[in-house]
């Protein structure tokens, strides 16, 4: 990722969590939980994954963050936090294709689950959760949303109920978060 990009994500996570103290957002009243150490990475190469990053440092939470973790990676670790969301800018600096990148991510997940690790998905919809998903985003989230094991969504990335229906019909717990702030309170509360 470019410099200025990283930047960016940075400035609004801490123009986020400043505002994240003040502000009264609704307070997140189901959040599934999950053991530590914790592996976070990109699906999709997402920059997002710097904001969960970021959150995780500040809680003092007991992770290992990797921007393109192997099956290797996996082990000594309880719980995979994949953050999905397509970026060509975030494969380009990574050098992969976004097929090699669905493939690597979906190794990850079978060695998860072949070790019994569970699987968390988080979609952030863009760095400071506009809400944009594009027909990349759309392919790569039908492909690895159904293997997670549970699933939290900014709601205004999910407008048109699409993560919501695939949790469903794959039976997947659901946590939205109502705003990109509730990150600062979902990620801690999960690995408690």
């Amino acid at each position: 990722m470019k410099t200025g990009t990283v930047g960016r994500i940075i400035a609004a996570l801490i123009a986020v969590i400043g505002v994240g103290s003040f502000a009264g957002a609704q307070e997140i009243s189901s959040v599934n939980t999950f053991d530590s150490p914790f592996l976070i990475t990109a699906a999709g190469q997402t920059p997002d994954v710097l904001m969960v990053k970021i959150v995780a440092e500040r809680e003092r939470l007991d992770f290992e963050y990797k921007s393109l973790a192997t099956p290797a990676d996996v082990n000594q670790k309880e719980t995979l936090l994949l953050v999905m969301g397509v970026s060509m800018k975030g494969l380009g600096s990574a050098g992969i294709r976004l097929d090699e990148e669905v493939t690597r991510v979906n190794e990850l997940i079978e060695a998860a689950h072949s070790s019994g690790i569970p699987v968390i998905g988080m979609f952030a919809a863009g760095a400071g959760g506009r809400g944009g998903r594009d027909q990349l985003t759309d392919t790569l989230l039908a492909e690895i949303a159904p293997r997670v094991d549970y699933l939290v969504v900014i709601r205004s990335g999910d407008r048109d109920g699409f993560l919501n229906g695939i949790a469903v019909e794959n039976g997947i717990p659901l946590t939205y978060m109502e705003t990109i702030v509730d990150m600062t309170r979902i990620v801690p509360a999960m690995f408690e």
